[in-house]
């Protein structure tokens, strides 16, 4: 194998661990047996390959190494989540969920579990992963990165566009995020609507061949160790 080797994770024992998945294309794994024994039955897995990072919804942007793009033109509600959740997220990758509203409305997310690597106020100095949220493509002051383990919590945007990116360093690993977003009509100072669309609340748009891929490992059944 090309490149440096990292471990990812050991696992032993009688508990199916979570998905994992690779940062790249490639994902190697090593079993190791020191005693033999009658009642250990080993391990089964499956294995996907995938050049959707496992995130479903939104459609997915050539021009990203991970991207997806959210319209209300398409779907005025849905979910998002990070990479591979609710497995672990893959090491050493950035990916950005855009979302674009018509003019007038705004976007209200829902974040319904968070456990991103790090520690505030999550920087690079603290080795830590991330999620930012933005009213604009470059950073927005206005809001501080998130990480660590947190309750559920809500945002919103200012205007009808708003980024959230997700950040992971080479180091630790979380299983992520998931949140649910709605657009919202604004008639007037005092009054927020959801914005009603006839396409489906979840319409994913068909995914092409143009992203680096990445291996989706997941186990099924495991009684003994085996090492990455």
């Amino acid at each position: 194998m090309e490149g440096r080797s990292e471990k990812i994770d050991t696992f032993c024992g009688g508990q199916v661990p979570l998905p994992l998945m690779s940062s790249g294309a490639r994902l190697s794994l090593e079993f190791r047996g020191l005693h033999s024994s009658r009642y250990v039955r080993g391990f089964k897995a499956l294995y996907t390959f995938t050049e959707n990072f496992g995130v479903s919804g939104g459609r997915q942007l050539m021009e990203y190494t991970c991207g997806f793009s959210f319209n209300s033109s398409e779907a005025a509600n849905g979910s998002f989540s990070s990479p591979n959740y609710p497995g672990y997220y893959p090491r050493d990758t950035e990916c950005s969920y855009l979302f674009k509203g018509r003019p007038g409305e705004r976007i209200h997310f829902h974040f319904t579990y968070f456990d991103v690597e790090g520690v505030l106020p999550c920087e690079a100095t603290s080795a830590s992963d991330y999620v930012e949220f933005s009213n604009f493509m470059t950073q927005d002051r206005k809001f501080s990165r998130y990480c660590g383990q947190l309750r559920e919590f809500e945002v919103e945007s200012d205007r009808h566009f708003f980024r959230v990116t997700f950040r992971s360093n080479d180091r630790l690993d979380g299983t992520g995020f998931h949140a649910t977003y709605h657009f919202l009509e604004h008639e007037d100072t005092n009054t927020v609507r959801p914005v009603r669309t006839s396409a489906a609340p979840n319409a994913v748009t068909s995914i092409t061949d143009e992203v680096p891929g990445c291996l989706l490992l997941a186990a099924l059944l495991l009684n003994a160790p085996f090492y990455y």
